[in-house]
This record gives C-alpha cells, sequence and structure tokens, in this order.
C-alpha cells in the first residue's frame, strides 16, 4: 500500500511536470489563460503548507524586491537580455566592474534572480569558474532590460531600465511598516488627505505623492512610461466597449464640435487608440493633462488636440459627447473625487454629454488578487482606493449624475462606468 502510495505522489508529480512544460510558449487565447492562472494559484494555494505561505509573505518577499534592485543596479538583466547565446558571469563582472562576489550571489543557479525565473542559469556546474558559468534570458528577463517608446508602447531593446524597476524604489519607501505608523498616527482611520500617508512618512516629505513626481522629472517620466506599459499590456476597451452607439451615432456637430475629451489622460494612449480604431469618427478629439505632461509629449497624437489642464479647476469645454477618465480618480479620496468630477458636470448638456470611467469596479465577493492589492497600493500611496459598484453609484450620485451604467470586460481588467445628468 505504501508503495502504491508513492507512486501514486510520483505519479502526480510527473503530470505536473509535464503540463509546466506544454505551456511554455503555448498559445491559449486570454480567457483560457486567465482562468487557469487562477486555477493553479488555487492548485499552488492547496500544496503550500499554511507556515510555507507565510514565510513567502513575510521573509521572501522582501529579498526578492531586493534582489531585482540589485539586479537592475548592476545592470544584469540588461547585459542577459543583449546577449541571446549566455554571458559568462566574468563578462557581467567586467562590464560592471561590480564585485564578483555579488555578481556571482545575484547569478548563481540557485539564487533570488533565478529562482524566481528573472534569468536562466545554463551552467549545469555551479561549481564551475566565473568564466565558464553562462546565464541566459529567461521569459522575465526582456521586460527587466527594455525602455520603451512612449509614443506608440512598442518595446526597444536598451540600456534604459524598465520603470517597474525603478518604481521599486518608491514601492519600497512605502512598506508595510509605514503603512502601520501611518495609520496608528490617524488612530487607524480612513486617510483623507493626499499628503498624509505612508508615502510622506516612507520619502520623508511633505508633498503629495503627484506634487513630489513633479519635482523629480526623471521618476515622471518613469511613472508616465510604466502608465504606458500597463495600458498597452491589458485588453483595450476600445476591443469590447460599443463606443459607436455610445458615442458617435448621437453626435450632436451643431451642440458642440468635441466628441471626445481625454481628462487626465497622459500621453494619449486612448485617444489615439480611439482615432485608430475609429478614423472616420466626426468631431474634435482632445487631450487634457497638467502642462508638465503635455509638454513632454514627444510624439502628439496624430489629429489629436493638446491642451494643458488642471482637472481640480473649471473645464474649459463644453456640452463635448464624451468626458473620458482613465486611472484617475481612484488617485483620489472621496472629497476630491467629487471635486473633479463637480467640475465636469458643470460643463456637461444634460442627456448627452456622457462621463465615461474606465476604472476597476471592485466585486462585492471574490475579488481577485490584483485588484485587492491596488487597493492597498492607492492607500498607501495617494489615499484613493479601488471602488466596488455600490461606492462608485453613491459618489456619482452625489455630484448630480444620476444615470449610471456599469459595464464589466468580457474576460478580467478594468470596467466602464457610464453616467449622464
Amino acid at each position: 500500500m505504501m508503495y502504491e502510495s508513492e507512486g501514486n505522489n510520483l505519479s502526480i508529480l510527473a503530470e505536473f511536470t509535464a503540463l509546466a512544460g506544454s505551456l511554455q510558449g503555448s498559445n491559449l487565447n486570454e480567457d483560457v489563460r486567465l482562468k487557469a492562472s487562477a486555477v493553479t494559484r488555487s492548485l499552488l494555494s492547496a500544496l503550500e503548507l499554511p507556515f510555507e505561505r507565510i514565510m513567502q509573505d513575510v521573509v521572501m518577499n522582501p529579498p526578492t524586491l531586493m534582489a531585482i534592485r540589485m539586479g537592475v543596479q548592476l545592470e544584469i538583466f540588461t547585459q542577459v537580455s543583449q546577449n541571446p547565446e549566455g554571458i559568462t558571469l566574468q563578462t557581467i563582472v567586467e562590464k560592471t566592474g561590480a564585485s564578483p562576489i555579488l555578481v556571482d550571489h545575484q547569478t548563481a543557479k540557485d539564487n533570488i534572480i533565478c529562482a524566481d525565473n528573472m534569468i536562466s542559469p545554463q551552467s549545469p556546474d555551479s561549481a564551475a569558474s566565473m568564466c565558464c558559468r553562462v546565464c541566459q534570458a529567461a521569459r522575465c528577463t526582456d521586460i527587466q532590460a527594455l525602455s520603451f517608446d512612449y509614443g506608440n508602447g512598442r518595446s526597444n531593446g536598451g540600456s534604459n531600465n524598465l520603470s517597474l524597476n525603478k518604481l521599486v524604489l518608491i514601492l519600497e519607501t512605502s512598506a508595510p511598516p509605514k503603512l502601520q505608523s501611518s495609520f496608528a498616527k490617524n488612530n487607524n482611520h480612513v486617510l483623507s488627505s493626499v499628503k498624509d500617508t505612508p508615502f510622506q512618512l516612507g520619502c520623508n516629505t511633505e508633498f503629495s505623492y503627484f506634487e513630489w513626481l513633479g519635482k523629480n522629472p526623471d521618476l515622471a517620466r518613469d511613472f508616465h512610461q510604466w502608465m504606458t506599459l500597463k495600458q498597452n499590456a491589458t485588453p483595450s476597451w476600445l476591443d469590447w466597449f460599443d463606443i459607436e452607439n455610445h458615442l458617435a451615432e448621437d453626435f450632436n456637430a451643431e451642440a458642440s464640435d468635441v466628441l471626445f475629451v481625454d481628462v487626465g489622460g497622459g500621453e494619449g494612449q486612448y485617444v489615439q487608440g480611439l482615432k485608430e480604431k475609429f478614423p472616420d469618427a466626426p468631431g474634435r478629439l482632445i487631450l487634457q493633462d497638467l502642462p508638465q505632461v503635455i509638454s513632454a509629449v514627444d510624439s502628439p497624437p496624430t489629429s489629436v488636440e493638446l491642451a494643458s489642464h488642471d482637472f481640480f479647476t473649471a473645464q474649459p469645454i463644453k456640452d463635448a459627447r464624451a468626458y473620458f477618465m482613465h486611472w484617475t480618480l481612484h488617485d483620489w479620496p472621496d472629497e476630491q473625487f467629487q471635486s473633479i468630477l463637480r467640475h465636469i458636470v458643470d460643463v456637461m448638456e444634460p442627456e448627452y454629454s456622457n462621463l465615461i470611467i474606465h476604472e476597476t469596479i471592485i466585486p462585492d465577493t471574490n475579488c481577485d488578487l490584483p485588484s485587492a492589492c491596488m487597493s492597498v497600493m492607492m492607500i498607501i500611496q495617494v489615499a484613493g482606493f479601488e471602488r466596488s459598484e455600490k461606492q462608485w453609484r453613491e459618489l456619482l450620485e452625489s455630484v448630480g449624475l444620476s444615470k449610471v451604467v456599469f459595464h464589466q470586460p468580457p474576460i478580467s481588467g478594468e470596467g466602464i462606468i457610464e453616467a449622464m445628468k
């Protein structure tokens, strides 16, 4: 019986191993891939012992972040990515001028970066000399080492590390101890000020997160690069939302010549996508953001007007068919949320102008882990958070928007919230 049980265990292990191998490079459709990922996480949860789960979250995750930081600092990801045939550890040492011990620690066969599948050790003998031990790119290596064309989101091999890695600096300053200290200082109440968050404690600053970015232009550029990357890596709302029937069909050129205003639209990826998908759409397309953001747009979207605008001031574009906002309102507590929207509501034509909000709609039950983590990150950095359908509806109705409709994406990601007055 013991041998039969052991045989079954080995059979299950072999099946897991074979399945993992078969999925490498597979072309699963997005729906199946996401569902399979969820099942896999459930499987891992079933296999892990409680102690192992706690060890992963508390002990292992922080060193992983530090190892990624060192991989960036030593340019390990860049060098491995630029050498498809592999690169020896000795070559990395020579190019970086770093300590051989430090490079060896970061790239050894059993180290964090390899264990976390950031790079792939190719030398079978981990005791071989540094001149013989070779590393090659793994699935995650290239994205750690790429620079991006901000205008179109295409990746370009280069020496600039992706903003995700640079943003690790910001994330670490708002680590859980800072979160605890910040809430303790506020008697464990919900934070209501963008200048009184764990971020201020972590970065030792009195500025809000976005003010701080404005005074650190290199990090601000990284931030917008990261936003561009994330937008290009997630399903586009233009692929599933019936924008023709919701916008263009009822466009009234006599009431206003503006079809679409992207409020706080960064470098214009979405308004450009709209123009490309519907090249014959009527009316003007306008991209709005702060002056420093608009002035930094290197390649303005074709046929799109650029306009400097602070959404805490009066909205200058009246009676547009649509006012669009993406990843904007989750950055703010309720009071600022309402202030931003009131300026838009003031210029909306009743039963014609449409407010379109493209953000996460937190489910009441079974919230996915990424959305839950993002909500906590918003609390840490800006005192905002991801909102449920009930919370969205209450806030929208509080500023005079009574016609509120929710649209969930067909697979995953942020939904669409429509509102009229």
